[in-house]
């Protein structure tokens, strides 16, 4: 096998670890009505059950990078999968509230792994400009999360939900075993992990700084997809399936977006594109505060998609750049950082939305974006000063 297709090979393993990923993390909502039925729990229990999924990825995505520099990505994709398709197995038949939730730990842990193995090992592949087969493989994540929920609600409805759990698992170990079948990159500090680089790592600017910018993204894309059908419905009464619709506009728009910047950055340094997908996402927010109709806050709200799009991967891109031998560790803080953003802006908006309007919580989110085109611009201006300071040596 030629060198170039062993690398299409992983690329196209990447791809589905990160398409397997979109299905885990809207396997609960999808599966949600159905596992209250059957353990009879109430909203609120059934709503804690997302903070068990969720939480422990954030020490999760920290210390994956670390384990992923020192052994490899493919112990850790192939054994975050595995451990996935354990719990979905147990899920399937779990028998009471207690356990469903130890099973959502597992899965949440099993599919970070999983997922930082794959968004690390695109740069390993195309280190030239890894900035475009990352936008790429964002769509997959985008197509699992999206249309996951829909062929879980047929399937079910057809099959029965332990049996639509075990094809979900016969897909996931599929993932696992090809993976295990490849020949990957070695590991970059197969040597042994020097912990000390963690630290001097904490402290470096450009670390410091992307994990700014991913920490006000995530805030602003989690708010966003949290509280649009809200704002939607309450603010501007629209019907819910219309608000459902417009929902899945806004994730289709990110495809989108994510599909047109894997060539953009083909041509625009991606610190420069991130500039104008910052402002573009100001742009959008304002729009949908600004709404009176449901057409005019559908317009906004597929700007944002679109201009969210890029944030993320080329982020990404750009930190493996910078950090070519500790890539994943890098990934696991900023990731850490960025994860941590969606237990603190979400529910402050629910807060204001309380005392006053949604709108008025909307307002929070454009203030987040705003400070991400903010931390962009330094980050630009940063990235300028080190060139200068490179050539000057």
């Amino acid at each position: 096998m030629s060198n170039r297709t062993a690398t299409r090979y992983l690329m196209g393993t990447a791809c589905a670890g990160l398409f397997t990923f979109g299905v885990m993390t809207s396997f609960l909502g999808a599966t949600l009505p159905e596992l209250s039925t059957r353990l009879s729990f109430d909203l609120p229990r059934g709503g804690a059950l997302f903070s068990f999924l969720y939480l422990p990825q954030i020490p999760m995505v920290f210390l994956a990078g670390p384990l992923i520099d020192r052994f490899g990505k493919k112990p850790i994709l192939a054994g975050g999968f595995l451990l996935c398709a354990a719990a979905l197995v147990g899920i399937a038949y779990a028998p009471t509230y207690a356990v469903l939730a130890a099973l959502l730990i597992a899965l949440g842990l099993g599919g970070t792994s999983a997922m930082s193995a794959s968004n690390t090992l695109i740069p390993d592949l195309y280190p030239e400009n890894p900035s475009s087969p990352l936008n790429l493989a964002g769509v997959f994540f985008g197509v699992g999360a999206i249309f996951f929920p829909w062929l879980v609600a047929l399937m079910a409805a057809r099959l029965g939900l332990v049996l639509t759990i075990w094809l979900i698992t016969l897909m996931v170990a599929g993932v696992a075993l090809v993976a295990m079948m490849q020949t990957f990159p070695p590991a970059s500090s197969g040597g042994g992990f020097d912990w000390r680089e963690v630290r001097r790592l904490a402290r470096d600017p450009a670390v410091i700084i992307l994990a700014l910018v991913l920490f006000f993204y995530s805030a602003v894309e989690i708010s966003t997809a949290g509280w649009t059908r809200t704002f939607l419905e309450r603010d501007l009464h629209a019907p819910p399936q219309r608000s459902a619709v417009i929902l899945t506009m806004f994730w289709v728009a990110m495809m989108v977006g994510r599909l047109a910047a894997s060539q953009v950055v083909k041509w625009v340094r991606g610190p420069r594109l991130l500039i104008g997908a910052a402002l573009g996402a100001v742009c959008g927010l304002f729009v949908v505060i600004m709404a009176h109709s449901v057409l005019v806050a559908t317009v906004g709200i597929i700007i944002c998609g679109l201009t969210y799009a890029p944030v993320f991967p080329t982020t990404a891109g750009t930190a493996s750049t910078y950090f070519p031998k500790l890539f994943a560790t890098v990934f696991g803080m900023l990731m850490a950082v960025g994860l941590s953003a969606g237990v603190i802006l979400p529910p402050a908006i629910g807060y204001v939305a309380k005392i006053a309007t949604v709108r008025a919580g909307i307002s929070l989110v454009l203030a987040f974006a705003v400070l991400l085109a903010a931390m962009q611009a330094i980050f630009l201006a940063y990235e300028r000063r080190r060139l200068v300071g490179q050539v000057g040596r």
